[in-house]
């Protein structure tokens, strides 16, 4: 994650004229030390992580509110945004009954930052991968984007196959087949 991290950061002060690259410094080093951080046994260390993070960092403000991953950077501004802010259409509008609900990724500040990032690794071409518990919401965040990118762009294409406990070479052989 780190060198994807870093790659992202190399693109984007390359492409663009950004007035403070001291924020994307911090949005990806927020993103690679402490991304990965949970809760583990009752102990919060992501929100532990944010709390030192506004501690010792003091060159970019925070807003006291949330943590330091409720926030990314709106480069063209050069400032901090919530991520909900990033939520581009009214999903209540384009809900469509006849579909099952599994069909539609809502946008939360997790589902919107996790996309973010992701789409962040393919456009350097990284393969993004997600990790977490079960039922955490992976794949649901994953098959989004995948419904996202084949709309926009027709390179793209999807086939879903699950995987679980009883997946093996044999099954996987007959599915691709």
């Amino acid at each position: 994650m780190v060198v994807g991290i870093c790659k992202l950061l190399e693109n984007i002060l390359a492409t663009n004229d950004v007035k403070g690259p001291e924020f994307i410094f911090a949005f990806a080093c927020i993103w690679c030390i402490g991304g990965g951080y949970s809760t583990k046994d009752g102990v919060p260390y992501k929100e532990q992580f944010s709390n030192w993070w506004k501690n010792e960092w003091k060159t970019i403000k925070f807003p006291s509110k949330g943590t330091v991953f409720d926030y990314y950077v709106d480069v063209e501004n050069s400032k901090l945004e919530d991520w909900s802010k990033m939520s581009n259409s009214d999903i209540v509008a384009t809900i469509d009954t006849t579909k099952s609900i599994s069909s539609y990724t809502i946008p939360t500040v997790e589902t919107i930052s996790a996309s973010f990032l992701m789409q962040q690794f393919i456009n350097i071409n990284h393969c993004p991968q997600l990790v977490g518990m079960p039922g955490t919401g992976k794949t649901q965040i994953i098959k989004g984007l995948l419904t996202e990118l084949c709309a926009k762009n027709p390179i793209y294409l999807q086939q879903i196959i699950n995987f679980n406990y009883y997946t093996d070479a044999n099954l996987l052989q007959m599915i691709l087949e």
